[in-house]
């Protein structure tokens, strides 16, 4: 007849293993402790009815139990089982009926020049035109815990769509339809449809500054200290010398823009040009050059992109929110040349600040919970003293508070993810050479050149400066 563990010693045996289930339900961690004297070692089946009585049924690593049990591995917390975590289902997504973005920007030819005779710069729509479609959010696939219960998965966000002008939503929520026929406008998102001007030839003193709520094509140049002001997008054949351009949409100039440094582009989209010599250049998107930016003061919210063999920054201030990208930086005569991509240090700070508010208030209410349910356990009829029922109701209204700032707190910890993640490959690439004199900065940290060097990448990462090879 085999010989049983007495009771006490399995006792002993019991209160030696602990088996630890984490907050969130993923992840069950194992630890047992050494023998006293005369007490028999841990066995694998002792730890496996530990794991039982614990509750812990999915996700188990066998492999990892028998091989702490095999080496006793005494008071080492090991991690043996793990959840299956919850897939957030799909955002909200949008189908164009019309080029948008870089589609609609000139193409590089076989020498590296923009070709601007494929590009279709103000596309033109009769009213009631299906301008864009929504392909809803999905459900998201529920996770498992490691006590085999279920976790809810999230539901894909349902972005609504960014109309503007002349343009309404259907009845089903799902299409956006052009209200007139114009011209589209898409900018940062916002699909609006405005009428379109053209100027036969030059802006100058036969047609004076112009102020015009929708899209404008010019067929000549803008001459030197004229007003333009466009509701839609600009589209200029010629060049645009020392004035000034501000545009709700986006701008494509198809010549350069140049003049003595009074000249003003901006652009709520993107800025598109050939090139541009001593012009100050603001884009809340891109700005897409052909050639080369000369002595130029340039801000794009997004990239900026010198696109040709001859995209070359050459003096002059050039900053973006993501990206640099060009073919040459600076020159061998040493021109001081300060590339900067915006870095803002606080969103890392605000999210691990966030991030701990979220902790403390999940365990706050838990804590709350596990006390509501003591209070609820009194026996059924029985009348609760007047102070607990105040202090229950106290607590049932924290709870909702506590609820409702967790709402609050993880939309804003999606937005500050979503935001990290835009940024996560920010930086300054050079296809070409890079020359002494040129300023690599991301926010407060900068770096300077002395030397050239070929093909490289700069980036920023643990807030140090990283220069690479570029492939």
């Amino acid at each position: 007849m085999p010989l049983r563990t007495p009771s006490s010693s399995r006792s002993a045996i019991t209160h030696r293993i602990r088996v630890v289930i984490t907050k969130d339900n993923m992840t069950a961690n194992l630890a047992f402790s050494a023998p006293e004297p005369n007490q028999p070692d841990v066995t694998f089946e002792d730890v496996r009815e530990a794991i039982e009585r614990a509750g812990v049924v999915h996700g188990i690593d066998w492999e990892i139990v028998k091989n702490a049990v095999a080496n006793k591995l005494y008071d080492t917390p090991i991690k043996f089982a793990f959840g299956t975590p919850p897939r957030k289902g799909q955002d909200s997504k949008f189908e164009y009926t019309f080029e948008i973005g870089q589609h609609r920007a000139p193409s590089v030819d076989e020498k590296g020049r923009l070709d601007y005779r494929a590009t279709n710069f103000i596309q033109s729509v009769d009213e009631g035109t299906v301008l864009a479609r929504k392909i809803p959010p999905t459900d998201g696939v529920p996770g498992i815990g490691v006590d085999g219960k279920e976790i809810p998965a999230p539901k894909g966000r349902n972005f609504p769509f960014v109309h503007g002008q002349n343009t309404y939503i259907s009845d089903d929520g799902n299409e956006l339809i052009a209200g007139v026929t114009g011209a589209v406008v898409f900018c940062r998102g916002k699909i609006s449809v405005n009428d379109v001007a053209t100027i036969p030839g030059d802006v100058d003193m036969k047609t004076g500054n112009i102020n015009c709520n929708g899209s404008v094509k010019v067929r000549g140049d803008v001459q030197a200290g004229f007003v333009l002001n466009i509701g839609g997008n600009l589209e200029v054949i010629g060049c645009a010398q020392d004035c000034t351009i501000t545009c709700k949409g986006n701008i494509l100039i198809h010549g350069g823009c140049f003049g003595e440094g009074n000249g003003k582009i901006h652009a709520d989209g993107n800025v598109t040009i050939k090139y541009a010599e001593g012009t100050h250049i603001t884009a809340g998107h891109d700005v897409i050059v052909g050639g080369e930016l000369l002595n130029c003061h340039v801000v794009a919210q997004n990239s900026v992109l010198l696109r040709g063999q001859q995209g070359i920054i050459l003096g002059g201030y050039v900053c973006a929110g993501k990206e640099i990208n060009c073919q040459t930086a600076g020159s061998s005569a040493g021109t001081k040349t300060t590339l900067a991509v915006i870095y803002d240090a606080d969103i890392p700070k605000q999210y691990e600040i966030i991030t701990e508010e979220i902790e403390q208030l999940e365990d706050n209410a838990l804590k709350v919970k596990e006390t509501l349910i003591n209070f609820y356990r009194q026996p059924v009829g029985k009348l609760l003293p007047p102070e607990q029922e105040a202090t229950i109701q106290k607590l049932e209204e924290f709870k909702k508070s506590i609820t409702e700032e967790l709402e609050r707190l993880n939309e804003e910890k999606n937005s500050l993810e979503s935001r990290i993640r835009e940024f996560e490959n920010s930086g300054i690439i050079v296809r070409g050479e890079l020359h002494g004199g040129v300023v690599a900065q991301f926010g407060e940290f900068c770096h300077e050149f002395i030397d050239s060097r070929n093909s490289c990448k700069i980036t920023l990462e643990n807030n140090q400066i990283v220069i690479s090879e570029y492939k």
